[in-house]
């Protein structure tokens, strides 16, 4: 597996497999004692993005490291594992509070 700087990627767009802009890669965060990545901290693009998906208190955006799926040109994630402030239950929607 190839390695890359946590600076190069700064600023590349996230976008989900399907194509959709969720926005501009932020920071990352590791987890201190084994070193891991935990999650991408991404500044959405839209208004819609910030609605739609999990945010921390200053509107980040927060994707688990397991739904990367490739980092090239832009960021590709998973959409199915990317968190929603809108879960479908049935034939209604639940909303999820905020982080």
């Amino acid at each position: 597996m190839a390695k890359i700087a946590a600076s190069r990627i700064r600023d590349r767009m996230v976008v989900t497999s399907q194509g959709h802009e969720v926005g501009l890669l932020f920071d990352v965060v590791v987890e201190e004692k084994t070193g891991k990545l935990v999650a991408l901290v991404v500044e959405p693009t839209t208004e819609e993005m910030r609605d739609l998906l999990l945010t921390d208190r200053e509107g980040l955006v927060l994707i688990p490291f397991t739904a990367l799926r490739a980092i090239r040109d832009f960021i590709v994630v998973d959409a199915k594992r990317v968190p929603r402030k809108i879960k479908k239950v049935g034939m209604f929607a639940k909303r999820e509070s905020t982080v």
